[in-house]
């Protein structure tokens, strides 16, 4: 018995011993491991630093900086072209994808020669509704000082593309490699969708005019609102966020004295948000400014299939949903986003309205008279034609009543003058005069 427990006692001692070797080796291959995790992540990470911002990049010149209308001739006559089973400017970026840009230079900045080219049949065009940054389009620095254009014009050739800014009336010619837009051109003259237009020079731009009215058909859209606390958690986060009401409607969440999100009570009826942050920025480049816009799209996490770039003024870029070509206005007179980036303050106003599932079409119209016509009336109101920058046909958003969350959207004129967007019949009924003067200390 003696000689048997001496043996129990044995075993348990190298039982002991064993584990306790196991159990040090455990713990050194973790940190190993661990140690060599972090040490590859660290070189993954740097490899991915490049690559991600590339990529990033790309996402934003593909999915938000689209050009959204279409121009094609018919006997001399130029329309404004929409395939619906191709979508033409995505089809145009897709081809850019391969391209290979060589070099940049100016042709000309005479305002004769821009319209010649505007209404030459040898052209597709396709036109952003703002200018943009060339850099951020051809994903290079052609040139140390960054050109802005409206409009790519598709030549006869696929060795060069043309470029166009509205507001200088220059014109320049991009030499390019690997690009092939034969595609685009059988699409554009297949296109079925076509109203006849002419461009007219504005302010500082070449609208599009529709010289007769013009049938325009109206779409309706299921809705979808995101709660306050969806955007509290992404743009304050979810720590020592502080809440606070006021008697006008609002409610303010703050991060700190410097990090804000105001939102309309629930009650209010209303959709727009307003995050602001203070602190000190960095002068920015065009081509920054832009990116770094996108950014603050980007965490909102709204739905960004149908977002475009839509508009700059002063130090606000804005972004709307396009459907079927055309900008919805998803408040008064709001688009869906609008980033403010100045050099001590971050502004992104927003709404949590989104449009999200698609009403097949029951053949509603509405017709809208000649862009001509409906100029006349804001000048006979008081709106001085010197003062009108944009005219566009866009929709508005309108309740429908037979379902909570229905909207139609409605064929609708808007106008942009002294830098503010409104329908056209919020103009005809503004006081010019006051505006004036409000527009004259304001730029001072």
């Amino acid at each position: 018995m003696i000689g048997m427990k001496s043996r129990l006692k044995f075993s348990d001692i190298l039982l002991s011993v064993g584990t306790f070797i196991v159990f040090a080796l455990s713990i050194f291959l973790w940190i190993f491991i661990m140690t060599n995790d972090q040490y590859f992540s660290r070189i993954d990470q740097t490899n991915n630093i490049s690559q991600n911002s590339r990529s990033r990049r790309n996402q934003i010149i593909y999915n938000l900086y689209l050009p959204t209308s279409a121009y094609g001739f018919k006997n001399g006559q130029p329309y404004r072209l929409y395939e619906t089973k191709k979508n033409l400017p995505l089809e145009y970026i897709k081809d850019l994808k391969e391209v290979k840009y060589k070099n940049i230079r100016e042709v000309s900045s005479n305002q004769e020669e821009y319209e010649a080219m505007l209404n030459d049949p040898k052209y597709l065009q396709l036109t952003f509704p703002n200018e943009v940054s060339v850099n951020l389009f051809t994903k290079k620095n052609l040139k140390s000082t960054d050109q802005t254009f409206r409009r790519s014009f598709i030549s006869p050739s696929n060795d060069v593309l043309y470029l166009g800014n509205d507001k200088t009336t220059t014109i320049y010619c991009v030499e390019i490699a690997n690009a092939n837009f034969n595609r685009l051109r059988e699409y554009a003259a297949k296109a079925r969708a076509k109203k006849p237009v002419k461009f007219v020079r504005m302010k500082n731009s070449y609208e599009t005019f529709y010289d007769q009215p013009e049938n325009w058909r109206v779409y309706s859209y299921l809705t979808n609102t995101q709660t306050d606390s969806y955007f509290v958690s992404r743009l304050l986060g979810t720590a020592n966020v502080t809440s606070s009401n006021n008697k006008k409607g609002w409610t303010t969440y703050s991060l700190n004295y410097y990090t804000k999100l105001r939102v309309p009570d629930a009650k209010a009826g209303r959709h727009d948000m307003l995050y602001t942050r203070y602190e000190k920025q960095k002068n920015l480049s065009e081509n920054d400014r832009l990116i770094d816009s996108v950014e603050y799209v980007h965490k909102l996490g709204l739905s960004e299939q149908d977002l475009r770039y839509f508009d700059t003024t002063k130090d606000k870029l804005s972004y709307s949903n396009y459907i079927e070509g055309m900008p919805v206005f998803m408040g008064k007179h709001s688009p869906q986003v609008s980033t403010k980036l100045t050099q001590d303050t971050e502004e992104v106003a927003f709404s949590n309205l989104e449009l999200q599932i698609p009403i097949p079409f029951d053949g509603q119209t509405r017709t809208l008279p000649a862009t001509g016509t409906v100029i006349q009336r804001l000048v006979n109101a008081g709106l001085k034609k010197t003062e009108i920058q944009r005219i566009i046909v866009a929709y508005r958003i309108e309740k429908d009543h037979s379902h909570d969350s229905l909207v139609n959207l409605i064929p609708t004129y808007y106008i942009k003058a002294y830098d503010q967007w409104k329908s056209a019949q919020e103009w005809e009924k503004q006081d010019f005069n006051k505006l004036a003067v409000k527009s004259k200390g304001e730029g001072k």
